[in-house]
């Protein structure tokens, strides 16, 4: 018989609409659907699972062995989630579909504005730079890639220049409690094409969309789910081509 538990390492979650509800009745909803999980979820990996539900608001799912079962963590949205999410978990898991990862980015989008709280308003934040516009180019790649808006604030960085032989550069960070992307203003040149600064943001926000999966206790933030993604983008072999030949200008900031 498969071993399986589940627990809450958050306070009890609310199911309610807007995430707050204290009533008995949705803690014991949301028991009940914990509960349900489990045992889905041990049946389908095969194995003995420990399914914990969090409040984690950057990493919404992960997984790794602990103690002989394997532990899942779920941010508690989940637990309002139907069967065909349910069936996607269990299945990324698993690693038996590639699109499952895909299902789980959509859900975790389209309940994120309802279970994590907004962070500082876009209005304390620098995006339009000299040459290039950070919140146009977020909002046209939510369009063509993300299905419309993306709950995800852009900035650019300071302007820090690079050491002496340094070789490298930072040129998107995305910062997940507080669901901001940092670009760097090294980018903001007129001979940079917009392409670039395209493919750099849209690589953060596949790091909004699609959080570290946590296994063995490590995270891992490039999956080769989210490499396939990022090829997605149209012009991903011209921006590499790019860089590769125009990382030494970025260097030195001509």
């Amino acid at each position: 018989m498969l071993q399986l538990s589940f627990d809450f390492d958050t306070q009890p979650p609310a199911i309610s609409e807007r995430g707050v509800s204290e009533r008995k009745d949705d803690l014991d909803r949301a028991y009940d659907r914990a509960s349900q999980w489990s045992h889905v979820l041990a049946a389908r990996l095969g194995q003995a699972v420990r399914l914990v539900i969090t409040d984690n608001r950057s990493t919404m799912l992960s997984a790794r062995p602990k103690d002989g079962r394997l532990e899942v963590r779920l941010h508690h949205m989940f637990l309002t989630a139907d069967e065909n999410i349910l069936q996607s978990v269990g299945d990324y898991l698993s690693e038996s579909c590639a699109h499952a990862g895909a299902a789980i980015d959509r859900f975790i989008e389209e309940n994120r504005s309802r279970f994590i709280a907004a962070g500082r308003p876009q209005s304390g934040l620098r995006t339009a730079g000299r040459h290039h516009d950070l919140r146009a180019i977020v909002d046209d790649l939510a369009r063509r890639h993300f299905g419309g808006r993306v709950d995800v604030r852009i900035t650019w960085g300071k302007n820090v220049r690079p050491k002496r032989r340094q070789r490298s550069l930072q040129l998107g960070t995305y910062l997940p409690e507080e669901r901001l992307i940092r670009i760097h203003p090294v980018l903001d040149q007129p001979w940079v094409p917009r392409f670039f600064v395209e493919a750099v943001v849209f690589h953060e926000m596949l790091h909004h969309a699609m959080p570290a999966v946590v296994r063995g206790g490590r995270s891992h933030y490039h999956t080769s789910a989210f490499r396939k993604r990022e090829r997605s983008f149209e012009y991903h072999r011209a921006s590499e081509q790019w860089q590769e030949e125009n990382l030494w200008r970025l260097l030195r900031r001509k």
